[in-house]
């Protein structure tokens, strides 16, 4: 009875140091928040942590998560430089902050903690992130490297077969990047953008029928998407089927009538069929617009 009684008492003592613990409460509820999207709340809580233990590393790591995600980077590289003096063997550190610079466009900055981060730890979110960053300094080559390492580590890793068949784009090794981009969209048919990418790279193939199989799928899903018309338009036009480029043209300016870009493909394809006055029409509503090489065809065909 007694051993029951002492074991009652040690559990009352403990739940009584437990909600004792004013830095520890405040922490769980700024989680909760920021779980719920709640950030301006659960910035607050943080503050309050860190205010009763300014060395609770995860509460300054969250607290710097939070900031990035409303969008005040800076903030949030000072409280991971903060961390990192308190505990530089912690990866999370140096990826979170190696994000924050990238969206400061940091680029060569963000490389750096990435590299630290993998040091510590070779994870697939690393190398793709430092993929992301080399990508940005048109560093293609060295970009699909770490693509093919997270690729490696985590086989279903569509976003990274998205990026890679990015950067194979911008290689101009098309193949490589339709191969990618139908990889992402076995893993991840909703993927849009990579119907959308793989269909351009088809048409630098010259693959145009091809390439309207996916713009026609895009449109399925996003029938108000001016650029897919535009470019399934292009398409058409490879087809020497200008009746159809000509209703693609005329679906973006009908979306998007400001699209001085529009004006000047449809009058590209008025000119094929020797539709001068509708051509003439297209290339000064593309002038009035702003799109400069309307205006120059304009004034040497036009007038």
């Amino acid at each position: 009875m007694k051993r029951i009684l002492a074991i009652i008492v040690l559990i009352s003592i403990c739940c009584v140091v437990n909600s004792q613990d004013p830095a520890r409460e405040a922490f769980e509820s700024a989680v909760e928040y920021k779980k719920n999207g709640s950030y301006t709340e659960a910035l607050a809580e943080y503050d309050t942590v860190l205010k009763i233990r300014p060395e609770f590393v995860s509460a300054l790591i969250n607290r710097a998560n939070v900031k990035g995600l409303m969008h005040n980077h800076k903030g949030a590289i000072e409280d991971y430089d903060i961390a990192e003096s308190i505990d530089p063997g912690e990866a999370e550190i140096y990826y979170n902050r190696g994000n924050s610079k990238h969206e400061l466009k940091m680029y060569y900055e963000a490389i750096i903690d990435f590299d630290n981060a993998i040091i510590l730890k070779e994870h697939f979110d690393y190398y793709f992130a430092r993929g992301n960053s080399k990508k940005k300094l048109t560093k293609y080559d060295q970009a699909i490297e770490d693509y093919s390492i997270a690729i490696k580590i985590y086989p279903n890793f569509d976003e990274a077969y998205y990026n890679r068949g990015n950067a194979y784009g911008k290689l101009k090794n098309y193949k490589k990047a339709i191969k990618d981009y139908s990889k992402s969209i076995d893993i991840n048919p909703d993927k849009l953008n990579a119907y959308m990418n793989r269909a351009n790279a088809k048409i630098n193939l010259k693959d145009y029928k091809g390439a309207i199989t996916d713009f026609d799928y895009h449109i399925s899903k996003r029938p108000n998407y001016a650029l897919t018309y535009s470019n399934r338009g292009l398409a058409y036009e490879g087809l020497e089927r200008n009746d159809l480029a000509l209703a693609d043209y005329s679906k973006v300016i009908e979306l998007d009538p400001k699209n001085g870009r529009a004006f000047f493909s449809r009058a590209g394809v008025k000119r094929k069929m020797e539709d001068s006055k509708g051509e003439c029409k297209d290339l000064k509503k593309s002038a009035e617009l702003g799109f400069l090489r309307a205006k120059s065809i304009y004034d040497r065909v036009c007038k």
